[in-house]
């Protein structure tokens, strides 16, 4: 079968091992671009959040180019998340398009058999113990991507050279896609380290350290949120990503079904509970937990990232308003939709920037 994802940061580097080595076609999705934002927008209900109508836009790219089935996660609780493969399947439907929609999530009291049935199209005739060997490996090509995307974070502010570490990056991750054991996945890790070691202005320290919290899409989708990450770096900020793919499909991956199981979770619940002491859906209480996780761990400030009509970001904007006062730690909320304006967004990034970097220079601790 023909498959295709949508774009999320580089989860593409597991495509391979979990579409091609399956046996599959994997039909390539076009990087995130206007056209794919346009797409999203002409035919998504008004109401839908900017990550659904990128979403969107990425299977009318795949489909027409000759994708026969498409792979969504799923989910359920009050965020609209668990409902965006619903809509994207009978929008696509609508448009004439014929599909198969593989929604992968875990049924919550109900039956087990679209997810066992989902599955065996991506088993594909392949032994089990092929398949389970297949996504441990796809898990330690996230991990590894994912350590060397924070690593980059580090060095960006600090490199010799301006965009070095992002190129760096970006070879590391061709190589990673291409990496079939485990022992290459270690050679690309320690060259990888070498080079940023080589170009990292070891002496600037004491930079500005920004969280970067809120919903999970726009926070991983470099498209969505305008590059932030590359913005603050350039900044001379070093960004720490509070939301991770590892933390997100962790669960799944590890096969620890419950929630409990999760110390560090836990620890983000703990975090959250003076002002926020239940899940409001998506990452609603888990912005609040970092934010206040970000103010132990002696950072400067966190800027929170919101697709327009976010419900439970909007829910964590309202309550960070209080906790910002309480703990006397700058927070910023940046809300993106297809409307949002380059020069608005850098304009009160950087102002942003200057207000902690004018408290640094008056000593006004974070703790």
């Amino acid at each position: 079968m023909k498959l295709a994802l949508p774009r999320l940061g580089n989860i593409d580097v597991i495509n391979e091992t979990i579409i091609t080595d399956m046996g599959h076609e994997l039909i390539e999705t076009p990087p995130n671009s206007k056209k794919t934002m346009d797409l999203g927008v002409k035919y998504s209900p008004e109401y839908c959040c900017l990550p659904l109508k990128i979403a969107l836009g990425n299977f009318i790219e795949v489909l027409d180019l000759g994708a026969e089935g498409l792979i969504m996660a799923g989910g359920w609780g009050p965020c609209r998340f668990g409902y965006y493969a619903q809509v994207q399947r009978d929008v696509l439907l609508d448009l004439g398009y014929h599909f198969r929609m593989i929604i992968m999530e875990l049924p919550r009291g109900g039956s087990w058999k679209t997810l066992w049935e989902n599955i065996h199209i991506l088993r594909n005739g392949k032994k089990w113990s092929y398949l389970l060997n297949q996504y441990r490996f796809a898990w330690q090509q996230i991990l590894l991507m994912e350590d060397l995307e924070n690593k980059v974070l580090q060095v960006r502010p600090r490199e010799k050279k301006k965009g070095a570490s992002s190129r760096i990056l970006l070879e590391s991750l061709t190589r990673i896609k291409h990496a079939k054991d485990k022992e290459t996945l270690e050679l690309i890790k320690k060259e990888a380290l070498e080079k940023f070691n080589e170009m990292t202005h070891f002496q600037r320290k004491n930079l500005i350290r920004v969280a970067i919290v809120g919903e999970f899409y726009v926070s991983l989708e470099p498209f969505s949120n305008h590059h932030l990450e590359e913005k603050l770096g350039y900044l001379g900020v070093e960004v720490v990503r509070k939301n991770t793919i590892e933390a997100w499909i962790g669960p799944i991956m590890k096969l620890h079904i419950f929630k409990e199981s999760f110390k560090e979770e836990k620890e983000i619940e703990r975090a959250a509970y003076q002002y926020l002491a239940h899940s409001v859906g998506g990452e609603g209480q888990t912005t609040v937990g970092n934010v206040v996780l970000a103010h132990q761990e002696d950072l400067d400030g966190a800027i929170q990232v919101v697709p327009f009509t976010c419900m439970p970001e909007i829910v964590a904007e309202t309550i960070l308003k209080k906790v910002s006062e309480d703990l006397d730690f700058p927070t910023l909320t940046l809300t993106y939709d297809e409307q949002t304006g380059e020069e608005g967004l850098n304009t009160r990034i950087e102002a942003f920037i200057d207000l902690l970097k004018m408290r640094r220079r008056k000593g006004v601790k974070v703790s």
